[in-house]
Protein backbone atom coordinates (compact mmCIF):
# COMPACT_ATOMS: atom_id res chain seq x y z
CA UNK A 1 0.00 0.00 0.00
CA UNK A 2 1.04 3.34 -0.80
CA UNK A 3 2.14 6.07 1.70
CA UNK A 4 -1.69 7.14 2.93
CA UNK A 5 -0.29 11.14 3.53
CA UNK A 6 0.03 10.96 -0.64
CA UNK A 7 -3.42 9.12 -1.61
CA UNK A 8 -6.29 11.42 -1.54
CA UNK A 9 -9.20 10.14 0.61
CA UNK A 10 -12.57 9.90 1.07
CA UNK A 11 -14.08 10.01 4.83
CA UNK A 12 -17.32 7.12 5.10
CA UNK A 13 -20.08 7.13 7.23
CA UNK A 14 -22.12 4.38 8.34
CA UNK A 15 -25.65 5.52 7.61
CA UNK A 16 -27.86 2.54 7.86
CA UNK A 17 -28.10 -1.76 7.49
CA UNK A 18 -30.31 -3.18 4.62
CA UNK A 19 -30.63 -6.92 5.34
CA UNK A 20 -30.76 -8.38 1.30
CA UNK A 21 -33.98 -10.06 0.48
CA UNK A 22 -33.17 -14.21 0.23
CA UNK A 23 -29.70 -13.28 1.17
CA UNK A 24 -30.26 -15.50 4.48
CA UNK A 25 -29.47 -12.78 7.00
CA UNK A 26 -26.78 -10.81 5.08
CA UNK A 27 -27.21 -7.43 4.55
CA UNK A 28 -25.80 -4.24 3.11
CA UNK A 29 -23.97 -1.99 5.53
CA UNK A 30 -24.27 1.52 3.67
CA UNK A 31 -21.91 3.96 3.91
CA UNK A 32 -21.60 7.64 2.55
CA UNK A 33 -19.57 10.28 1.62
CA UNK A 34 -19.38 13.26 4.47
CA UNK A 35 -21.73 15.32 1.90
CA UNK A 36 -24.26 12.29 1.88
CA UNK A 37 -24.21 12.54 -2.38
CA UNK A 38 -22.45 9.23 -2.88
CA UNK A 39 -22.81 5.77 -1.17
CA UNK A 40 -20.91 3.00 -0.80
CA UNK A 41 -22.52 -0.75 -0.41
CA UNK A 42 -20.79 -3.26 2.05
CA UNK A 43 -21.76 -6.87 2.01
CA UNK A 44 -22.03 -8.70 5.90
CA UNK A 45 -22.44 -11.94 6.47
CA UNK A 46 -24.92 -13.24 9.20
CA UNK A 47 -22.75 -13.07 12.16
CA UNK A 48 -21.96 -8.93 11.50
CA UNK A 49 -25.31 -8.29 10.58
CA UNK A 50 -25.98 -9.82 13.94
CA UNK A 51 -23.39 -7.73 15.34
CA UNK A 52 -24.20 -4.54 13.69
CA UNK A 53 -27.51 -4.91 14.23
CA UNK A 54 -27.06 -5.12 18.02
CA UNK A 55 -25.12 -1.91 18.34
CA UNK A 56 -28.12 -0.25 16.14
CA UNK A 57 -30.67 -1.76 18.30
CA UNK A 58 -28.55 -0.69 21.70
CA UNK A 59 -29.28 -3.50 23.49
CA UNK A 60 -27.28 -3.00 26.94
CA UNK A 61 -25.03 -6.16 27.09
CA UNK A 62 -22.67 -4.92 24.00
CA UNK A 63 -20.40 -3.16 26.22
CA UNK A 64 -19.32 -6.36 27.52
CA UNK A 65 -18.63 -8.11 24.44
CA UNK A 66 -15.43 -8.97 23.11
CA UNK A 67 -15.60 -5.81 20.36
CA UNK A 68 -16.15 -3.04 23.03
CA UNK A 69 -13.74 -4.38 25.78
CA UNK A 70 -10.87 -4.40 22.96
CA UNK A 71 -11.98 -1.35 21.76
CA UNK A 72 -11.80 0.02 26.13
CA UNK A 73 -8.34 -1.45 25.67
CA UNK A 74 -7.07 0.29 22.79
CA UNK A 75 -8.06 3.51 23.56
CA UNK A 76 -6.63 2.88 27.31
CA UNK A 77 -3.18 4.61 28.50
CA UNK A 78 -3.89 8.06 26.72
CA UNK A 79 -5.16 6.22 23.18
CA UNK A 80 -8.01 8.10 21.61
CA UNK A 81 -9.75 7.18 17.89
CA UNK A 82 -7.61 9.87 16.40
CA UNK A 83 -4.65 7.56 17.01
CA UNK A 84 -6.26 5.31 14.41
CA UNK A 85 -7.76 5.17 11.40
CA UNK A 86 -9.31 2.60 8.89
CA UNK A 87 -8.35 2.83 4.94
CA UNK A 88 -10.19 1.30 2.63
CA UNK A 89 -7.38 0.93 -0.04
CA UNK A 90 -8.54 -1.69 -3.35
CA UNK A 91 -10.32 -4.33 -4.16
CA UNK A 92 -9.54 -7.66 -5.01
CA UNK A 93 -11.08 -11.10 -5.54
CA UNK A 94 -14.62 -9.29 -4.96
CA UNK A 95 -13.21 -8.16 -1.21
CA UNK A 96 -12.31 -4.85 -0.56
CA UNK A 97 -8.98 -4.36 1.19
CA UNK A 98 -8.88 -2.51 4.48
CA UNK A 99 -5.55 -1.65 7.09
CA UNK A 100 -5.76 -0.82 10.33
CA UNK A 101 -3.50 1.69 10.98
CA UNK A 102 -1.91 3.07 14.28
CA UNK A 103 -0.62 6.73 13.50
CA UNK A 104 1.67 6.61 16.76
CA UNK A 105 3.59 3.10 16.17
CA UNK A 106 2.55 2.82 12.70
CA UNK A 107 1.27 -0.22 12.94
CA UNK A 108 -0.68 -1.65 10.05
CA UNK A 109 -2.91 -4.50 9.70
CA UNK A 110 -5.18 -5.80 7.56
CA UNK A 111 -8.99 -5.89 8.56
CA UNK A 112 -12.13 -7.70 7.23
CA UNK A 113 -14.04 -4.35 5.82
CA UNK A 114 -17.05 -5.29 7.51
CA UNK A 115 -15.15 -5.36 10.84
CA UNK A 116 -13.88 -2.57 10.10
CA UNK A 117 -17.15 -1.21 9.56
CA UNK A 118 -18.30 -2.30 13.23
CA UNK A 119 -15.08 -0.89 14.63
CA UNK A 120 -15.42 2.25 12.99
CA UNK A 121 -19.02 2.22 14.58
CA UNK A 122 -18.17 1.35 18.06
CA UNK A 123 -15.16 3.47 18.38
CA UNK A 124 -15.81 6.22 15.99
CA UNK A 125 -12.16 5.18 14.53
CA UNK A 126 -12.44 7.24 11.15
CA UNK A 127 -12.91 5.24 8.39
CA UNK A 128 -11.63 6.06 4.77
CA UNK A 129 -11.67 5.10 1.48
CA UNK A 130 -9.07 5.70 -1.89
CA UNK A 131 -10.67 8.85 -3.59
CA UNK A 132 -10.61 6.71 -7.15
CA UNK A 133 -12.22 3.79 -5.71
CA UNK A 134 -15.01 5.40 -4.12
CA UNK A 135 -15.50 7.19 -7.58
CA UNK A 136 -15.48 3.97 -9.34
CA UNK A 137 -17.40 1.78 -6.32
CA UNK A 138 -19.77 4.19 -5.11
CA UNK A 139 -23.74 5.13 -5.89
CA UNK A 140 -25.76 8.18 -5.96
CA UNK A 141 -26.81 8.11 -2.30
CA UNK A 142 -30.57 9.33 -1.42
CA UNK A 143 -32.01 8.68 1.99
CA UNK A 144 -35.47 7.82 0.83
CA UNK A 145 -33.95 5.42 -1.86
CA UNK A 146 -35.59 2.08 -1.50
CA UNK A 147 -32.90 -0.42 -2.76
CA UNK A 148 -29.20 -0.38 -2.93
CA UNK A 149 -26.63 -0.97 -5.37
CA UNK A 150 -23.94 -3.55 -5.32
CA UNK A 151 -21.15 -3.39 -7.55
CA UNK A 152 -20.69 -7.26 -8.80
CA UNK A 153 -16.83 -6.75 -7.90
CA UNK A 154 -17.94 -6.87 -4.61
CA UNK A 155 -19.61 -10.29 -4.35
CA UNK A 156 -17.24 -13.36 -3.76
CA UNK A 157 -16.97 -15.58 -6.50
CA UNK A 158 -18.88 -18.33 -5.10
CA UNK A 159 -21.87 -16.18 -4.81
CA UNK A 160 -21.65 -14.50 -8.28
CA UNK A 161 -21.61 -18.75 -9.80
CA UNK A 162 -24.78 -19.44 -7.61
CA UNK A 163 -26.13 -16.01 -9.19
CA UNK A 164 -25.26 -16.70 -12.66
CA UNK A 165 -26.77 -20.18 -12.38
CA UNK A 166 -30.27 -18.64 -11.44
CA UNK A 167 -30.24 -15.97 -13.58
CA UNK A 168 -30.01 -18.81 -16.08
CA UNK A 169 -32.58 -21.20 -14.62
CA UNK A 170 -34.82 -17.83 -14.95
CA UNK A 171 -33.53 -16.77 -18.21
CA UNK A 172 -32.71 -13.55 -17.31
CA UNK A 173 -29.35 -13.72 -20.00
CA UNK A 174 -28.83 -10.14 -19.69
CA UNK A 175 -27.79 -10.66 -15.82
CA UNK A 176 -26.11 -14.18 -16.60
CA UNK A 177 -24.06 -12.14 -19.31
CA UNK A 178 -22.63 -9.19 -16.82
CA UNK A 179 -22.32 -12.24 -13.91
CA UNK A 180 -20.21 -14.01 -16.41
CA UNK A 181 -18.37 -11.89 -17.53
CA UNK A 182 -17.00 -10.74 -14.14
CA UNK A 183 -16.10 -14.45 -13.35
CA UNK A 184 -14.37 -14.32 -16.56
CA UNK A 185 -12.39 -10.87 -15.33
CA UNK A 186 -11.39 -12.50 -12.26
CA UNK A 187 -10.31 -15.76 -13.64
CA UNK A 188 -7.46 -13.50 -16.20
CA UNK A 189 -6.64 -12.23 -13.00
Amino acid sequence: MENQASIQRTRLTFRELSELAGGNGMAVALLTDESDKRALSVICDRPMTDQLAMRLNRQPNTRILLPEVLVGMMMSDGQSADNFELFIHDIVDGQYMVSLLNKQTLVLRPIRVSDAVLLSYISHIPLYIDEELMKKQSSAYSPLAEGVSIPLNTIDTARLNAALDKAISEENYRLASQLQEEIKKRLKN
